[in-house]
């Protein structure tokens, strides 16, 4: 090929195949000869393409599409504008599948450009050379058939079918996790958020085209056709751009959440099927209180400049397309968790797959608070134990590494159930005011960005002013969940507790929880917090009312197993000293107490308040003042430990 300009341009193609390497290399001649190698190797090619990727950071999609309802046959062109994040960038690369041929890659001069492609990548040789920051554009016309073989997280990622319920004829697209490059050009990199996207379908004018932002515009083209005009204005992941087109009637809404002066549109593609809006209408009219409820829990609504909204397709569940979920189904729980991914998934993406729990555990832990707040306290419960019975199915830690295997990434069991369990178990250990505001900082601190499950930490961290490392290792890294055994009895006024903690995955791994235990009496109940630090430890309270029954954490706040029966033993353990041996005055105090153990050997001994949290701890301790006028007024379990092992437990009033 030889260029117009006085400058000849040379380029060399060599397309070497061995050991399923494929080498392209193209060498440049405009006063002197450049080149760039760009080695294809199968075992390393996701990487490493991602890495050539990384050399710019879109700015702009604008995908101008033709799309029916009846195939999935799609074309069109894609705009990209990208900036240059290296010194000299010449060769722009994207992904798009072989199934999909390209028809002719534009540069912004309105030239023809060479393209370089093989299999799923496109090289496209640049018009000139590219200086950091500056603007790259390309405009990639193609047109096919994507695809089948169910690669994305549901199915495909650009598919068509009619629903079994309503018959509705419906193509519709679904990218998580690396499906995107199945149905439009595109980089798909979580750490490269899209500024803007505009995307404009034409289609037969039956349909309606459901789509991210705000519908700007529907133009008629003439031939039976029209054009639907979407255009989002926030940043955004390649996987959440979607398209689905078929014969939809409108259903609108406004939420109003006190956060915001305005109004935030709630727009719902239905299918025109009358029994589509009927038998979903409770789920549908819940949206609005779950937004502005969500509002108040998270902060509000990240995209409440343009809308919310739900569009139907024919697949088992939902997907989190920012600001329109596409819904295979409607139900309360599930339009929570698409709706929670707003926030936690979308606004906030996580960093890696790795760390695709901080998306779908606080999504799964989103139904729970919707039913909290909105529904019954039998819901309540039923949504909680699914979500416990489910996260103990099977083994693994939440945290993961093996990205490639796209089930292990969307783990029901794991990544949704065991990941929300981890959230409960947060929210447990930090209290509803802590936990809510580090779920709005969250929100602020990676806004329209990224978070990894370290980030996460480092926040609860910083806000709690505590080391919850802790809880890290033990939820989200770890394997298991805590098995107790209870067992209790009382004789006469003093009541004896013993609590046996194991895990059938991780022997070495013992949870490190303030349980709740809740004593029934026939006077009322008492909820008492004992602190583990052991796998076997014992307790021993002063209790004068008759004890009935004895339930542990009956809240559900922890994933555990958990038996709880009364033994006549307890009580008579060797492990045990009794309190008649130990001296504690005075008691209720407004000061330092006396303690005597009546032991020639020193002790140890913890205070801990109610809440099961460690206030005061002396090692070596021997008859004389423990100075407890260190603490704050309140009820306190002193814990007295020999170096024989034996235990004894004492309440402590300090008025």
């Amino acid at each position: 090929m030889i260029n117009k300009n006085p400058i000849l341009f040379v380029i060399i193609l060599l397309f070497t195949f061995q050991n399923n390497k494929i080498f392209a290399q193209h060498l440049c001649a405009k006063s002197k000869i450049k080149s760039s190698i760009i080695s294809l190797n199968k075992t390393d090619a996701t990487k490493e393409q991602m890495d050539f990727m990384e050399k710019y950071d879109v700015v702009f999609h604008g995908l101008n599409l033709n799309v029916e309802r009846s195939s999935t046959a799609i074309s069109g062109c894609v705009k990209t504008i990208a900036s240059s994040k290296v010194i000299a960038l010449d060769t722009f690369m994207f992904q798009l599948h072989a199934n999909l041929i390209i028809d002719s890659v534009i540069g912004h001069k309105n030239q023809k450009l060479t393209v370089i492609r093989q299999g799923d990548i496109a090289l496209v040789l640049l018009d000139s050379v590219y200086t950091y920051n500056q603007l790259v554009q390309v405009q990639i016309f193609y047109h096919g058939t994507p695809p089948s073989g169910a690669s994305a997280a549901i199915g495909n990622g650009f598919s068509n079918k009619a629903s079994p319920t309503y018959s509705n004829q419906i193509t519709w697209s679904l990218s998580q996790p690396y499906s995107a490059y199945e149905w439009w050009p595109c980089k798909q990199s979580l750490q490269d958020k899209i500024d803007s996207v505009f995307i404009s379908v034409t289609t037969d004018t039956s349909n309606k085209v459901g789509s991210n932002g705000l519908l700007k515009s529907i133009i008629p083209m003439g031939n039976g056709k029209h054009q639907f005009n979407w255009e989002t204005r926030y940043k955004m992941n390649y996987y959440l751009v979607a398209v689905t087109v078929g014969k939809y009637n409108e259903y609108i809404q406004y939420a109003k959440p006190k956060q915001s002066a305005d109004s935030i549109l709630i727009q719902h593609y239905i299918y025109n099927n009358p029994l589509a809006y009927s038998n979903n209408i409770t789920s549908i009219n819940a949206t609005k209180s779950m937004v502005e409820l969500f509002s108040d829990l998270y902060g509000l609504y990240p995209f409440y400049k343009e809308k919310y909204g739900h569009v139907m397709a024919p697949f088992s569940g939902g997907m989190e397309h920012q600001t329109m979920t596409s819904l295979g189904i409607f139900n309360f729980g599930i339009v929570a968790h698409e709706l929670a991914h707003q926030w936690f998934g979308d606004n906030v993406t996580c960093a890696t797959w790795k760390d695709i729990w901080l998306n779908e555990g606080f999504a799964t832990y989103s139904e729970y608070l919707a039913a909290k707040y909105l529904t019954s306290a039998s819901n309540t419960l039923s949504v909680i134990t699914n979500m416990h019975n489910t996260a103990k199915k099977i083994d693994g830690s939440v945290f993961f590494t093996d990205t490639a295997d796209v089930t292990r990434i969307f783990s029901s069991e794991i990544t949704y159930n065991k990941g929300g369990s981890a959230v409960r178990v947060l929210h447990y250990l930090l209290g509803d005011s802590l936990f809510f505001e580090v779920c709005k900082s969250y929100q602020v601190q990676f806004a329209n960005g990224n978070a990894s499950t370290n980030d996460l930490r480092l926040l609860v961290n910083s806000l709690s002013g505590k080391n919850y490392d802790y809880f890290f290792n033990q939820w989200i890294y770890g394997l298991g969940y805590p098995n107790y055994a209870l067992k209790w009895n009382q004789i006469g006024n003093q009541l004896y507790i013993s609590i046996d903690q194991n895990n059938l995955q991780s022997a070495n791994n013992l949870f490190q929880l303030s349980l709740p235990i809740v004593i029934k009496t026939a006077n009322g109940d008492t909820t008492i917090y004992v602190q583990q630090g052991e796998a076997k430890t014992n307790y021993q309270f002063s209790l004068y009312n008759p004890v009935t029954s004895i339930a542990l954490d009956p809240e559900n706040w922890i994933l555990k197993s958990a038996v709880v029966t009364k033994d006549a033993t307890i009580g008579n353990d060797e492990n045990l000293f009794s309190n008649e041996n130990i001296a504690v005055y005075p008691n209720p105090s407004n000061g330092n107490v006396m303690v005597n153990t009546n032991k020639t050997e020193p002790v140890s001994i913890f205070v801990y308040n109610m809440l099961g949290k460690l206030c005061l701890t002396k090692e070596s301790f021997k008859s004389g003042v423990l100075e407890t006028s260190v603490l704050q007024k309140g009820i306190y379990l002193l814990v007295i430990k020999s170096k024989e092992g034996l235990v004894n437990n004492q309440k402590l009033v300090l008025n």
